[in-house]
């Protein structure tokens, strides 16, 4: 029986690189018996990774992956499906982990469910953060906004209600809950990469390779501001989001410079109040499926760090950099358009295109 490791975000808990990742090492895995398979050529970018999504999708589109996956389970004995929404739509969507479990277990495999846990006030910072940056959501609150209005309802903040969901259909020893913080990852070099290859039974020490590894970084400082409010313009929701190339690029530069600060969205005060709601639901994960007596499921002690604030002395550099940016990014679209130009002029449907042209004037001036 082949085993099918299925690892569900939650998002923000680096999925992106994980992804990226299985992708470069696709080969050594191979060797292994893992196969990492791209399921639904229909989507494309990061879809081509997030190979797990097809349960997302609907019957049809379903049963023709499941296919896939009971013809790879016959040459492969391990493999990997991933897909960070898995967690929130397995939350919210009623029967979700019953069909999954039965069909997975109608093709042959054995499932084994991956999650990684962030601590809810970390989590919903990048969540935010998240949702400014992104094309698709481009939110305009700011966060005390969204706390005060009970913006993060949406997600699933209640990880051991989400955890007791899946339990009630996936064997709770296949189901493998890990910490999503530095002191709690496992393997060489306690990286996310090694702590999952260890959590699928992989060979560690092969020569693994992280080249190509996409991250999802989240905008920093002044940026998210920036975006916030270009969010906000009237008009620009629907112009496709243009703006967020010339944003990132700008936030690259100040990460790669070390300009950045560490600051906090919450004050310490409003931190620690907003994790109390969940200390007991964590403490019950802790005990439940990861046998701690303690109860202590993160380690890490909450950082009392200054809240964020603009910072009006470098509003303008930012600014500059920023518009700077899109200018350079409008200017490769423009040289490129001339670049075309020029090749189909000098192509030679277009030359005989113009002989034809002048040939007709010149009959029509005679």
């Amino acid at each position: 029986m082949a085993t099918v490791f299925l690892s569900i975000g939650m998002p923000k808990t680096g999925t992106t690189a994980i992804q990226s990742f299985l992708r470069e090492n696709e080969g050594l895995l191979k060797e292994q018996g893992y196969c990492f398979p791209v399921l639904w050529h229909e989507a494309d970018g990061g879809y081509k990774n997030r190979n797990g999504h097809f349960l997302l999708c609907d019957a049809e589109e379903q049963e023709r992956q499941f296919q896939r996956i009971e013809k790879l389970a016959k040459t492969y004995p391990n493999i990997i499906l991933s897909d960070e929404a898995i967690w929130k739509a397995g939350y919210k969507r009623r029967g979700f982990w019953k069909a999954a479990a039965e069909r997975f277990g109608q093709i042959g495999c054995r499932l084994r469910v991956i999650v990684y846990l962030r601590r809810q006030d970390l989590l919903v910072q990048s969540l935010w953060n998240q949702n400014i940056k992104s094309k698709a959501v481009n939110w305009t609150k700011t966060f005390d906004e969204c706390i005060e209005q009970d913006g993060f309802s949406y997600f699933p903040l209640d990880y051991h209600k989400g955890l007791t969901k899946i339990a009630k259909h996936v064997d709770q020893s296949d189901m493998i809950v890990r910490v999503y913080e530095q002191g709690q990852f496992e393997g060489e070099g306690n990286t996310i990469f090694s702590d999952l290859l260890r959590c699928v039974g992989a060979d560690i020490s092969k020569p693994y390779t992280d080249e190509k590894v996409k991250s999802n970084l989240g905008l920093r400082d002044n940026l998210i501001e920036i975006k916030r409010i270009i969010n906000s313009a009237p008009g620009y929701r629907g112009m496709g989001d243009f703006m967020s190339r010339p944003v990132k690029a700008a936030n690259d530069s100040l990460i790669q410079d070390g300009l950045h600060a560490d600051t906090s969205m919450f004050s310490y005060e409003e931190q620690k109040k907003f994790l109390k709601k969940f200390e007991e639901g964590n403490r019950r994960i802790a005990q439940e499926f990861l046998g701690r007596p303690d109860g202590r499921l993160f380690y890490q002690d909450v950082e009392e760090l200054p809240k964020w604030e603009m910072d009006r002395e470098r509003i303008y550099r930012d600014i500059t950099v920023v518009v700077t940016e899109a200018l350079c990014e409008q200017e490769k679209k423009i040289l490129r358009m001339q670049e075309d130009l020029r090749l189909i002029q000098d192509s030679v449907f277009f030359k005989a295109y113009r002989k034809v042209c002048r040939a007709l004037d010149d009959g029509g001036g005679k």
